[in-house]
């Protein structure tokens, strides 16, 4: 066997390249070790991939030199020329890759720079992302917050809103454009004679108008103004009785402006309405009575002395029929006269006579006076019926006065019925008060003089068929009773409609506990 030159030098590589093989491994332990722990780091794969190209180089030049020297000591060097050039080329690519790795690393380290710059943004950014959201939570919390409390304030408004609509005493309605209801509160409803508000959903509101012309009035100060304030006019009820009231209503606008309807609050003041008419009416009967008893009492004395002299000439001219007839037609004229100057007096309540009173069963005389005219009356075809409640409380009056009334109210109905027709009486109490209703068929009062007939000498009669104080003189003895008389025509309570009345007297008097 040859000796080899160079032993040391050979001893030298074949050591260093078993170290290198070592030491290869070791770095390429270690980087796995790093990149595994750090499996993010661009530059701990960086390290891995040059640990790994140097095992490869080192396995490839390690073993090629110590294979070199073991297939030489085995005697088979050709083993070695045949792997010789395979060993070669694997150092040759290791070393270009080492070398590409080498090169690469400044690249690697601009671009991790890079990296770490966008990566600098990307925390920024998402810090900023991160602010932002918690300022979007809060504002989303505080916005919740303000939507709750907003709603509840909405609620509770509503709530108020509704409350008001539903238990107010006045008419709160809601009209679209068309002038028809949309809504309306139980007050409305019950005014207007309905039982369900969906009964009077989509109705037009001028059908309950007394007047046209008050409802062209409300709508055009509407349309034109946007509002209206303290219109005062009369409804129409269900069932046809009247209803002063006073509308203030507004006209709503839509988002475009346009105009979609009305609302507006009307206040019934029919009661209000009518005590103020009884008012007037009461301070004008006085004004009325006092120039009355003025009158009848400075006519009284005159017409006593016309009237003796008339008597005495009669007594002297007795034997003069001419100038007696004469005389006599004087006389008769004094005394109507005297009789009208009597109900003046009566009207006025001045008369100096004295009428006491009693305790009068108003039934009791009712049925005397019904008995009085009953025959007449039927002679007439006019029938009277009674419709009087047993155990009615007496009041305190005096009886000749009030058989007055029923003579006057009776007589009144006999000339409106003028042929054939029903008179109906009936007699009641309620809340410590006596009624007396008289009514009848006849043609009825119109209203252009139904606030008249109470006046003195106010009569729709023919000349010489009456002198218009019976109704004036009526009023007077009800009023010094203490009570009131009223007149409907038409009337509206059902029991009136069922008789086919077209005019009832109500006559209420205090009860009597004496």
């Amino acid at each position: 066997m040859k000796a080899l030159p160079l032993f040391p030098v050979y001893t030298v590589d074949f050591v260093g390249s078993a170290l290198m093989l070592i030491l290869s491994f070791t770095t390429f332990y270690y980087a796995y070790q790093l990149k595994r722990n750090n499996s993010e780091s661009v530059f701990f794969m960086y390290l891995f991939g040059l640990s790994t190209a140097f095992v490869a180089f080192s396995i490839s030049r390690s073993m090629g030199h110590m294979l070199r020297f073991v297939f030489i000591y085995a005697g088979v060097p050709q083993w070695w020329q045949a792997i010789a050039p395979f060993s070669g080329g694997l150092n040759s690519i290791c070393f270009v890759v080492i070398a590409i790795l080498s090169l690469v690393y400044p690249n690697v380290g601009q671009i991790l720079a890079l990296v770490r710059e966008d990566a600098e943004r990307l925390k920024r950014a998402k810090e900023e992302l991160e602010a932002t959201n918690r300022q979007l939570r809060e504002l989303h919390q505080t916005l919740e917050e303000k939507v709750r409390r907003r709603t509840q304030e909405l609620l509770a408004s509503e709530k108020k809103f509704r409350r008001l609509f539903e238990h107010s005493g006045e008419v709160i309605f809601f009209c679209d454009a068309e002038g028809f209801i949309s809504d309306i509160n139980p007050s409305g409803v019950k005014l207007l004679g309905f039982q369900r508000k969906e009964e009077l959903i989509g109705k037009p509101m001028w059908s309950f108008f007394a007047e046209e012309d008050d409802w062209e009035k409300y709508l055009l100060a509407t349309c034109q103004n946007g509002f209206i304030k303290d219109f005062e006019t009369r409804w129409i009820t269900k069932d046809g009785r009247e209803k002063y009231v006073i509308i203030t209503a507004n006209a709503i606008e839509g988002e475009s402006g346009c105009e979609i309807g009305c609302e507006g609050i009307a206040k019934d003041i029919t009661n209000y309405r009518r005590m103020t008419e009884k008012l007037i009416y009461s301070e004008k009967m006085a004004s009325l009575g006092q120039l009355a008893a003025g009158v009848a009492h400075e006519i009284n004395t005159p017409l006593g002395i016309i009237l003796g002299y008339a008597q005495m000439l009669k007594k002297d001219f007795k034997d003069q029929p001419d100038l007696v007839e004469e005389l006599t037609i004087i006389e008769a004229q004094a005394k109507v006269c005297k009789n009208i100057v009597a109900d003046l007096l009566s009207f006025a309540r001045s008369s100096n006579i004295s009428r006491p009173k009693e305790p009068i069963c108003i039934n009791r005389c009712v049925t005397q006076t019904v008995d009085m005219v009953r025959h007449s009356f039927k002679l007439e075809n006019i029938k009277i019926k009674l419709h009087l409640s047993a155990n009615l409380p007496k009041i305190l009056g005096n009886e000749d006065q009030l058989r007055q009334v029923f003579i006057n109210l009776l007589t009144n109905s006999r000339d409106a019925i003028e042929n054939a027709g029903e008179i109906h009486i009936w007699t009641y109490t309620k809340a410590h008060r006596v009624f007396i209703e008289v009514g009848d068929t006849g043609r009825g009062i119109p209203s252009k003089i139904k606030d008249k007939i109470f006046d003195p000498f106010f009569t729709t009669k023919a000349p010489r068929k009456g002198t218009g104080l019976g109704l004036s003189v009526s009023y007077g003895i009800i009023e010094e009773l203490g009570g009131n008389i009223e007149v409907f025509s038409p009337p509206t309570a059902q029991r009136h409609l069922d008789y086919k009345l077209n005019t009832v007297f109500v006559i209420e008097l205090p009860v009597y506990y004496g």
